[in-house]
């Protein structure tokens, strides 16, 4: 088991069989989703000595009503600020859960159990909860630590090859943003073990310099932009990897049309997002996915920002913005270009 201490004081554990015994004695409320409530929480419920609540499956279960219906039950079963809640789940889990343990009393203690590989590498690491809205992804939400994140490698022996590619996509943009050989690792084998340790080894990094995203952290939106205004355009019916994923080939195609990415690089890129079946929302039209992209969270001054990189492994500092506002007139040519790849695929 390998432990590594994310500041501000989150213990994060990468192993296999991870929870065997109760984690102390506090009251334990575990809250999983339903999808793996035989699978796994049932089980892992009755090792640690917890009480279970589940919630639903799938990202629209990320909502103010669900957050509503978890608080009212937590009320209802007596919680004091002191009862721990556990998340055990993917992504739509870990950032729900986390959002309630925020607000509920005004903070109750937290640890996380991510089941998925997008939610191990990415979504249950650096603090951030979030619910989404008919406005846009992840629009509501805290930054708000866990106690511990268990990352058990176990549960991903169990996921669908659709739920590992959700996770690859964020890996990949990790490599193209911060490290060029977590790219290079993915290319040759998206499996590797240690290319899910680099993968949370450079999440870590980046939260640890920026907690709260005032400056580098904002680089892990590359290809969100893009790819939430998707995924709400298609009222949450695409996966989060497919998005993001068909969102970072689009950014990085704007990169380049905006003079800092070398086409070699973007052709390199393009290559790999090419094997993958990406499709555009069936609801997609230019107009929704400019409307979904007004309330992207990195806009200032009415402008919309991207992230934007000049080689694969680097994003552009953009005098410690790491972003910057693109027009409509900029990024026309590039819509064009996803339309017409898409249209062609």
């Amino acid at each position: 088991m390998l432990k590594i201490v994310i500041r501000p004081g989150t213990e994060l554990y990468l192993g296999r069989n991870l929870l065997t015994k109760p984690l102390g004695k506090q009251r334990t409320i575990l809250i999983a989703d339903a999808a793996i409530k035989d699978l796994y929480a049932v089980d892992l419920a009755r090792k640690i000595h917890a009480e279970l609540l589940t919630i639903p499956t799938g990202e629209k279960a990320k909502s103010l009503e669900t957050a509503t219906f978890l608080i009212d039950e937590l009320f209802k079963m007596g919680a004091d600020r002191e009862t721990l809640l556990i998340a055990l789940g993917g992504g739509v889990t870990t950032d729900l859960v986390g959002f309630v343990a925020s607000v509920y009393m005004r903070g109750s203690p937290l640890i996380l159990i991510p089941t998925t590989l997008l939610a191990i590498v990415d979504a249950a690491i650096g603090g951030k909860t979030a619910i989404d809205t008919p406005y846009g992804k992840n629009l509501i939400g805290t930054i708000y630590s866990p106690k511990a994140i268990f990352a058990d490698l176990d549960m991903l022996q169990t996921l669908p090859e659709k739920e590992w590619f959700n996770g690859l996509a964020e890996i990949l943009k990790m490599g193209l943003i911060y490290d060029a050989s977590i790219w290079e690792m993915a290319k040759k084998n998206s499996k590797d073990p240690d290319l899910v340790l680099k993968a949370m080894q450079g999440k870590i990094a980046i939260v640890e310099q920026d907690p709260t995203e005032r400056g580098l952290r904002r680089i892990l939106n590359f290809g969100h932009t893009i790819g939430h205004a998707l995924e709400t355009t298609a009222h949450y019916e695409i996966p989060h990897g497919e998005a993001v994923a068909l969102g970072c080939a689009v950014e990085a195609h704007l990169s380049m049309r905006l003079g800092y990415l070398a086409e070699k690089d973007f052709e390199q890129i393009l290559g790999v997002y090419s094997r993958f079946s990406l499709k555009l929302p069936k609801a997609y039209t230019r107009a929704k996915l400019l409307s979904a992209m007004a309330h992207d969270k990195k806009k200032a001054l009415g402008e919309t920002r991207f992230v934007l990189i000049d080689k694969i492994g680097h994003a552009m500092p953009f005098e410690g913005a790491y972003c910057r506002a693109v027009a409509q007139s900029e990024l026309a040519p590039t819509l064009d270009w996803m339309e017409n790849w898409k249209s062609s695929h």
